[in-house]
């Protein structure tokens, strides 16, 4: 299966908002979604972060 980065974000969106379980993606979704995820809460994380 090709993995469509559009719908990488959307399976996001939806896990994050509580409307699916990561583990209902279709699977050669679900490693993209979790990293796709953990970016950006790296990213929300670090710029909350006070600059030194």
């Amino acid at each position: 299966m090709k993995i469509k980065q559009y719908m990488v974000t959307v399976y996001a969106v939806l896990v994050k908002s509580g409307k699916h379980n990561i583990e209902e993606l279709p699977e050669a979704y679900i490693i993209p979604v979790a990293e796709y995820l953990a970016e950006q809460e790296e990213g929300s994380t670090s710029a909350d972060s006070p600059a030194e």
